[in-house]
């Protein structure tokens, strides 16, 4: 009853609804796009040619701060190209050949908008910030309602030798104060920091995204897949659906205040951890986590950190197989038990049942064992991936090819 309501919830509140008399306007020039852009626009559908949009960075101040301690903060930072107003539609080419290269820090920064959509862009070259605190992303959503859909966000990596300085790079999209968003039918590729984040009080359905790092990033270099493919932290509420995350440093959390469902997503090949439910030693989490595969990582599958007490979620339905790989991660210290489930603290109605393990690794052999037999495992679990088979977002998946799942 829970995961339903939450989720009616949540998709009623995000999908825009666009006037039928909007008016269209081209621009086929970056010039045109940054005049009509110039004020707010309100009952416009603006359509793009199939051509490179170059923007040239506008430097401005962010009024709040999306991931500090202290919200009130002033950031400074840039953007490419700034929308506000009402019932406002971006579209491209549906071949995205419509290219912005944003060349800044907000690269496009929907703020003050109601009921606008970016949709069939290549949006990339976002440069980094030299404030720390700038949630630097290919496309920033703060205080507005937007559809984000059908969109190709890549390679918005940014000077190796300032990302590597300020640790955080540039997102690929990021939820900020008050907004509600959908996010659907993306490719969010080789970017240098988290996929897709959501901070204080936003709010979004992220369903049907392809999220890869490309790169598996780490340490000195500087690349795609660099932070979290999608984390939603402080009190933001998502729900999160057939998405398929993967080559990220980490892959699927909820921290803090944070209220999601984790739901029918394929996470593989990511360097630390799977999923995460993490209070941070201050917050009350709320996860409910059920049917995804979580196939090939470093760190432990899922780690469960929480003292939730009303509601907290469950952990239901998932296949974990493959994990704990790397020895490197096998003190508690870096991030979790090292073992298929890290159970830290799980709150006393947290429900954990009908997962599926196999083939994983632990550090020590006091951690628990929850592997079957490979025999075992492919009864409980071919059925159960049916469903991945005919998925778009799923054609090209690891885990159901070198299983031999995928046929």
């Amino acid at each position: 009853m829970l995961a339903s309501f939450f989720r009616a919830s949540i998709l009623l509140a995000v999908i825009p609804l666009f006037s039928f008399a909007q008016e269209i306007l081209t621009a086929s020039t970056s010039e045109e796009l940054r005049s009509i852009f110039s004020q707010p626009v309100y009952d416009k559908v603006i359509q793009l040619a199939s051509s490179a949009y170059d923007l040239q960075p506008i430097n401005g101040i962010d009024s709040t701060c999306g991931n500090c301690l202290e919200q009130n903060t002033f950031v400074e930072m840039t953007y490419g190209l700034q929308i506000s107003g009402k019932n406002i539609r971006i579209l491209g080419a549906e071949d995205k050949s419509t290219v912005i290269n944003t060349h800044a820090g907000y690269g496009i920064f929907i703020n003050n908008c109601e009921s606008c959509s970016i949709e069939n862009l290549t949006v990339t070259g976002g440069e980094r910030d030299t404030n720390g605190n700038a949630t630097d992303a290919a496309i920033v959503v703060k205080n507005s309602s937007a559809t984000i859909r059908n969109n190709k966000i890549v390679n918005n990596i940014g000077d190796s030798i300032l990302v590597q300085k300020k640790i955080v790079g540039i997102m690929g999209i990021c939820g900020r104060e008050n907004s509600k968003i959908l996010i659907e039918n993306d490719e969010i590729l080789r970017n240098s920091w988290d996929g897709i984040a959501l901070y204080r009080d936003a709010t979004a359905a992220i369903r049907n995204n392809i999220v890869d790092g490309v790169d598996k990033a780490r340490g000195n270099f500087i690349g795609g897949g660099r932070g979290v493919a999608i984390g939603v932290t402080w009190n933001g509420k998502a729900t999160i659906e057939n998405n398929l995350v993967r080559r990220y440093w980490k892959g699927i959390g909820l921290f803090v205040d944070a209220n999601g469902i984790i739901r029918n997503n394929i996470i593989e090949d990511i360097i630390t951890w799977g999923i995460s439910l993490w209070d941070a030693e201050k917050g009350k989490p709320v996860g409910i986590i059920e049917n995804n595969i979580i196939y090939n990582t470093g760190a432990c599958g899922v780690s469960i950190t929480s003292t939730t007490e009303n509601n907290p979620g469950r952990l239901s339905g998932n296949i974990i197989t493959l994990t704990g790989q790397n020895p490197k991660y096998d003190s508690p210290d870096y991030y979790c038990y090292q073992c298929a489930l890290a159970q830290h603290s799980i709150p006393k109605d947290f429900e954990i049942e009908n997962n599926y393990f196999y083939n994983n690794r632990r550090a020590t052999d006091d951690l628990p064992d929850y592997d079957v037999s490979k025999e075992e495992f492919y009864t409980a679990i071919i059925p159960l991936c049916k469903k991945y088979f005919s998925h778009p977002v799923f054609r090209d998946v690891t885990f159901l090819n070198e299983m031999n799942l995928q046929k």
